[in-house]
């Protein structure tokens, strides 16, 4: 979507100035600071501070090159200084978005701006627990990342049920990435490496070796799975089966599941195949399809938009990336409906049997496994897979 460069001035609410130095002088550059606040814009804000139209909309301009002014949210920050306090005299202004990132305006000439990113220490953590309630429980109770429950809700899903299986005293493992700012701060989304749940009858883990990519469960050592969530962090919203519709009404069948998620969430191929189905589907909106042999088909609906590389005959992996949530078809909100097809028919994506079997763990896969093994202290017995 097409977004102007230029912002509505808006009128919005406006946090007071605080100015960040002495009182001005007629030799020292004033600088002012300020939070954004619900309503505000950038316009909004350096309008109230007496700064000339003809100078907002050239910042502007200039900061459509690398930031998006949409996307200002409240408690963003923006900083600028002025020649002897003048608000038509800037020489520098600067917003502070998310993760520390700088958006740096200089008015030493052509206005000009950059994206000054902080450095990042990619930092390992990992946490060994006993299962007493929830997993959501247990992560927040340890500060981990809340989102894992729902992550590995769905990669888990074909070979355990959180809500049934769970009774209580199981030993969960669990490493993951973080990307740490100089404050201490975590910057972007957490990536999960390895997870570990031991249940009374089997052992099961999770290997990840790229952020991004698929993922591989084992059970009791054995590759059994090799697939992709088709969207993280999200909440499953509506499950397969009969449900009142919450556009239509009434009692309909549910033909896949749902997962709520902001628009613009990427959205990734479930597993390897060929994309068969690239546009719009009445009800279902910008959909993908795609066809993994063997008379399995998943379906990902209600998208925004369609991956530029993603077209029909294109050929994706688990974990490639085709396309991002959005609210398109018949829909109440922004969600993935996500949905799986063997012979045309529709079947629960949960069944660990949808879809077909495929190359599973890979050299660098297993030693992955024993590397995170061997770091969480989980030792394989001779006759079983708990030590």
């Amino acid at each position: 979507m097409i977004r102007s460069a230029f912002l509505i001035l808006a009128v919005a609410s406006f946090a007071p100035l605080q100015a960040m130095a002495d009182p001005p002088t007629a030799h020292l550059p004033a600088a002012f600071e300020t939070t954004i606040a619900p309503g505000d814009t950038l316009d909004s804000v350096l309008g109230h501070a007496g700064i000339p139209a003809t100078i907002r909309a050239e910042a502007a301009l200039a900061l459509s090159g690398v930031y998006d002014l949409t996307d200002l949210r409240p408690g963003h920050r923006i900083k600028w200084t002025a020649a002897s306090g003048d608000p038509a005299s800037l020489t520098r202004l600067s917003l502070f978005v998310e993760d520390g990132v700088e958006i740096a305006l200089t008015f030493d000439g052509p206005i000009a701006a950059q994206r000054l990113d902080p450095p990042v220490h990619v930092t390992d953590r990992g946490e060994t627990l006993t299962l007493d309630g929830t997993l959501y429980d247990a992560l927040t109770a340890r500060n981990a990342p809340e989102r894992f429950a729902v992550d590995l809700t769905a990669l888990l899903a074909g070979q355990v049920d959180f809500r049934r299986d769970l009774k209580g005293g199981e030993t969960f493992a669990l490493v993951w990435q973080e990307d740490q700012l100089p404050d201490g701060s975590i910057a972007g989304e957490p990536r999960l490496s390895y997870a570990r749940l031991e249940l009374t009858d089997r052992v099961l883990e999770l290997v990840a070796t790229e952020a991004a990519g698929p993922v591989i469960v084992f059970e009791d050592g054995e590759a059994v799975q090799r697939s992709a969530a088709p969207i993280l962090g999200a909440r499953l919203s509506s499950v397969f089966g009969r449900r009142n519709h919450p556009v239509l009404g009434g009692v309909r069948m549910h033909t896949g599941i749902d997962y709520a998620a902001p628009v613009g969430t990427e959205v990734s191929a479930t597993g390897a195949g060929r994309v068969i189905f690239a546009g719009s589907i009445r009800g279902y909106g910008i959909t993908i399809d795609i066809d993994h042999g063997g008379g399995v088909v998943t379906r990902y609906a209600h998208l925004s938009e369609i991956a530029e590389d993603v077209r029909v005959g294109t050929r994706v992996k688990a974990g490639d990336e085709i396309g991002a949530v959005g609210a398109t078809g018949l829909v109440s909100g922004p969600n993935l409906h996500y949905e799986v097809r063997v012979d045309g028919r529709p079947v629960d994506p949960k069944d660990q049997d949808a879809l077909p079997e495929q190359e599973i763990a890979t050299a660098a896969d297993l030693d992955a496994l024993a590397t995170w093994r061997s770091e969480t202290g989980f030792m394989p017995t001779t006759d079983g897979e708990r030590g």
